[in-house]
C-alpha cells in the first residue's frame, strides 16, 4: 500500500485512465488469487511468489539504468514519513533477534527509496516462498543476514511446488498433502 501511495506522490495518478486502470488490475489480481488459494493454497502463493520476485526484477533493473538521475532527486515525504517514523518492523520484536527500530533504512534521495521498495519485494518474496514450503513454521525474516545464499532476497528452503502446474498436479494427486 505504501508503495502505491510513493508512487502516487511522485505523479503516477495524474491521469484518470492510469487509476482506472490500476485499480481493476488490482480487483481482477484480488478475485484470481482467492480462486487459486481455494484450489491451492501453494499455487496461490507461487503465483504471488513470482508477482513479487518479477517486482523486484523490474526495481533492480530500473535502479541500475536511473541510479545516476535518481540520486540527484529529493524523496518524496510519504516515503521518508513510512521509512523513518512508526512502526515499521515492528515484527522485529516477535520474529527475530534483533531490537526494535534497529534496521531503519537511510531515505536520503529517490534511489534510497527505489532501493527500499525493491528490498521490501524481497522480504515479499521471502514470505510467499516460506508459505509454499510444508510444515515451515519460521519466519523467513528470522534468518541472520549470512545465511543468504543468493542475492534475491528469497532464502527459505525450496517450495514443495516447482510452478502452477505442478501445484494443480501435487494438490489433484493429494489433496490433503497441500493444505497448509
Amino acid at each position: 500500500m505504501h508503495h502505491l501511495l510513493i508512487m502516487e506522490e511522485l505523479g503516477g495518478n495524474a491521469w484518470w485512465f492510469d487509476r482506472f486502470l490500476a485499480q481493476h488490475i488490482a480487483i481482477f489480481y484480488y478475485f484470481m488469487t482467492a480462486f487459486m488459494y481455494a484450489l491451492s493454497p501453494r499455487m496461490a502463493y507461487h503465483f504471488s511468489e513470482c508477482v513479487e520476485g518479477h517486482a523486484f526484477e523490474t526495481y533492480d533493473k530500473f535502479i541500475k539504468a536511473q541510479g545516476v538521475e535518481l540520486k540527484k532527486l529529493p524523496a518524496p515525504t510519504v516515503a521518508i514519513k513510512y521509512y523513518t517514523e512508526g512502526d515499521l518492523y515492528l515484527f522485529d520484536e516477535f520474529q527475530t533477534a534483533r531490537p526494535p527500530n534497529s534496521r531503519r533504512p537511510k531515505i536520503e534521495n529517490l534511489y534510497d527509496v527505489f532501493m527500499n521498495i525493491r528490498d521490501d519485494e524481497a522480504e515479499h518474496c521471502k514470505t510467499m516462498k516460506a508459505c509454499q514450503s510444508h510444515g515451515s513454521i519460521r519466519s523467513p525474516h528470522s534468518y541472520p543476514d549470512d545465511e543468504r545464499d543468493d542475492d534475491s532476497g528469497c532464502i527459505v528452503p525450496e517450495a514443495d511446488c516447482q510452478g502452477i502446474v505442478d501445484c494443480i498436479k501435487k494438490s489433484v494427486k493429494d489433496p490433503g498433502a497441500m493444505k497448509n
